[in-house]
């Protein structure tokens, strides 16, 4: 039992403790339980799908036995997530509990086959962040990460986070789910109720109620919907609550089947260019790009991942930079970031503005300039090397800059090249 079991086994125990009756509870069981789901590639405890259920089953009936009360502490250790609100995931409880309680758990004398492995469409951008195979292409660039200050004015601005935010604030304190049924909703009066406060369809609230419990904004319990983690950081002004949030239910929000959307930030996350559909075509897996990726782009240009720009390319938003990074974190990838630039000299600030993304290039150079004698920091960059077409109206641009300008304009760089500054 590893140390980050040994909470979640005491938190479990501590809890059933506390109920009236005692639920059946086997500590050998949920050793074996949580180990079982650890060994399955589980990041937590508390993360749970019904995938996972039928995983751990097949893993454990190839045991001689099992332990005593092993379903029933399972069903034990689901209630014990339910009702502390401990479930990481976005499955239903009802549905999670039911597949613990159906689910075949007799030994098998045969080994099971293992399961066919899902094709790992994005091994190669593990591989470019140094996972995987070895490629030629180096270490991937650092990238700069935008403020939580200004993620969250960026993901507050989403129209459909922001409808699904109102929608967790509606269900304050609680609301009865739909009974009779294994899938979380909300009933029709309530349902045509939040529609009306919402101004949407009802055909919205599920959608709506779907991306709210993805975004940790709503969680469900097997009768009732109630404000979710994510909704309580929010009203707190947890300084990147809502941005988290918008990235928790990014994929949700696309309504789209498949892995693309998130290659496709993924490939603008690495390359940190202005790319165009055919520079991206080879990271669609459906089967007509064509067809499918300009609505991909579409999708994540309206919830704020992307944006395009006049030449009808497409770049990475600081959103979608924070989703990339933070999907890859929870992944176990560690993502590179850019050093402070405020205590660089004007060499090593060019140096690792070289190294770093095309896209982070003018923010990077204009966080450096902050603070500084205006004057002196264009003669600084010049002496360290960069080369702008005149020198010295490039000084006199610096100091006279209009606001919304940044080096970058002044230089006469493309934000779409590669090209070193110097």
């Amino acid at each position: 039992m590893t140390e980050r079991l040994l909470p979640a086994l005491s938190a479990c125990l501590d809890w059933a403790h506390t109920v009236d009756p005692s639920p059946p509870l086997g500590v050998e069981a949920l050793v074996l339980l949580l180990s079982a789901h650890q060994d399955a590639g589980a990041t937590d405890p508390g993360d749970w799908f019904v995938a996972d259920v039928r995983e751990v089953a097949a893993t454990v009936r190839r045991r001689e036995e099992l332990p005593p009360l092993f379903r029933e502490s399972w069903l034990t250790w689901c209630d014990h997530l339910v009702d502390a609100g401990l479930l990481v995931s976005t499955e239903s409880p009802r549905r999670l509990r039911t597949a613990i309680a159906e689910i075949d758990l007799t030994p098998t004398d045969t080994a099971e086959p293992d399961p066919e492995p899902p094709p790992e469409v994005a091994a190669p951008l593990l591989e470019r962040l140094g996972y995987g195979a070895t490629t030629d292409d180096g270490p991937a660039r650092p990238y700069l990460p935008a403020s939580a200050t200004e993620l969250d004015a960026h993901a507050v601005s989403c129209p459909t986070l922001y409808l699904a935010a109102r929608l967790s604030a509606w269900t304050d304190p609680w609301v009865l789910l739909r009974s009779g049924t294994d899938d979380d909703a909300l009933g029709e009066d309530d349902t045509a109720e939040a529609a009306r406060e919402l101004d949407v369809s009802p055909e919205e609230v599920a959608f709506l109620f779907s991306v709210a419990r993805s975004a940790g904004l709503l969680r469900t319990t097997y009768l009732q919907a109630l404000p979710g983690p994510a909704a309580q950081a929010w009203a707190r002004e947890t300084p990147g609550a809502i941005a988290d949030a918008w990235a928790d239910a990014l994929n949700t929000m696309t309504d789209l089947p498949g892995p693309t959307p998130f290659l496709v930030l993924g490939e603008l996350f690495l390359t940190g260019r202005e790319l165009s559909v055919e520079e991206l075509a080879h990271v669609c897996v459906e089967p007509d790009p064509a067809a499918h990726l300009p609505r991909v782009l579409r999708v994540l240009t309206e919830t704020g991942a992307i944006e395009t720009t006049t030449e009808g390319r497409h770049r990475i938003t600081g959103l979608g930079d924070h989703c990339v990074a933070r999907r890859l974190r929870a992944c176990g990838v560690e993502v590179p970031r850019t050093p402070p630039v405020l205590g660089l000299d004007a060499a090593a600030c060019l140096d690792l503005v070289e190294r770093a993304r095309p896209v982070d290039t003018a923010r990077l150079l204009d966080r450096w300039l902050a603070g500084r004698d205006p004057a002196d920091a264009a003669r600084g960059l010049l002496e360290a090397g960069l080369a702008p077409e005149d020198p010295a109206a490039f000084v006199d641009a610096v100091v006279a800059r209009p606001r919304g300008r940044t080096v970058l304009d002044l230089v006469g760089e493309d934000l779409c090249t590669a090209q070193p500054l110097r």
